[in-house]
């Protein structure tokens, strides 16, 4: 009797999650593009929750699908795999400057006092990723051989040892979930 109590709870809990999109759903990696060959053609991975360029085995590339935003011409990004709880790429941070994040539950977060939280206004241009407002991306040297990557709009006040990059949508290639 205790297995059926069981099964009708997750049962309950499984039909009360929104389904994520999984027909058609194309993954991509963020690599990074830039002049300097310490970060050039690197890809994103999460360290926490807190999306960059670390060094070391323990860091896959993160893998994330695209959906559509409420704001004209933006997008979402969610990481894969889909959990029972939705992670989204976001944006995180004060001042003109955001840290690039893996944000739990997006659609529901309250941001903490005194920071913004962008996490449905990215857009796609020849894979190129920007965010909607005017900025740039950046990279900033941390520790062991690592780099946070981050969205300026150019008001915030930076150290001097930060390189500008691009971010690049590019296929997973894992046959990406969407051939039938």
């Amino acid at each position: 009797m205790k297995w059926l109590t069981a099964v009708l709870s997750l049962g309950f809990i499984a039909s009360n999650i929104q389904a994520a999109p999984t027909e058609g759903l194309d993954l991509f990696k963020l690599k990074v593009v830039s002049s300097a060959n310490d970060v050039d053609g690197q890809y994103l991975s999460s360290n926490a929750s807190t999306l960059g360029l670390y060094d070391g085995d323990d860091f896959s590339p993160v893998r994330v699908y695209a959906t559509s935003s409420k704001k004209a011409g933006c997008i979402q990004l969610h990481t894969y795999p889909v959990g029972i709880v939705d992670h989204a790429i976001a944006l995180v941070g004060s001042g003109g400057l955001m840290t690039l994040t893996d944000m739990v539950n997006p659609s529901g977060a309250k941001p903490a006092d005194g920071l913004v939280t962008e996490w449905d206004s990215f857009r796609v241009s020849d894979t190129k990723l920007t965010n909607d407002g005017k900025g740039t991306w950046v990279a900033f040297p941390a520790a062991k051989n690592s780099w946070s990557v981050k969205w300026t709009d150019g008001s915030a006040f930076m150290t001097t040892d930060y390189m500008p990059v691009e971010i690049v949508m590019e296929p997973a290639g894992e046959g990406r979930y969407n051939e039938k």
